[in-house]
């Protein structure tokens, strides 16, 4: 079973509505999270973050890419956007990555890269103390 993958957010329902009629006229399926509780409390749509446009995982990158052409994402959001679905997709074959958050990933990737760098930092500054002639 996919993955749901927020690609786009919202303050208003009618802000959604057209972008999901778009999605959903290229056979991209829709899932709206928390859209009643920003319909009902509309002052609190911001602190719940907003309604979330979700798309299957295997469809998020043809989702932004569809939106993209249409012109319904901004650049800078886009480019976030894309940044994180490409991370969700590329990290969820590591066996025992794909069940944390997706921001925990990020975290255990830089700091593995970072154990790396240190480590052959480590190795060229060590002295040579045996000579092999």
């Amino acid at each position: 079973m996919d993955k749901l993958v927020t690609i786009a957010t919202f303050t208003y329902h009618s802000e959604l509505t057209v972008i999901r009629a778009k999605l959903e006229s290229e056979n991209i399926e829709c899932f709206i999270q928390d859209e009643m509780t920003a319909q009902i409390y509309t002052f609190a749509s911001n602190a719940i973050g907003g309604i979330k446009l979700q798309v299957k995982q295997s469809d998020a990158i043809r989702a932004v890419e569809t939106l993209k052409k249409a012109g319904y994402l901004d650049k800078y959001n886009d480019e976030q956007d894309n940044f994180w679905i490409n991370l969700e997709y590329r990290t969820n074959i590591i066996p025992l990555l794909k069940y944390l958050r997706i921001e925990l990933r990020l975290v255990i990737l830089v700091v593995l890269f970072l154990i790396l760098v240190a480590f052959i930092i480590y190795l060229l500054t060590i002295p040579a103390t045996r000579d092999f002639f």
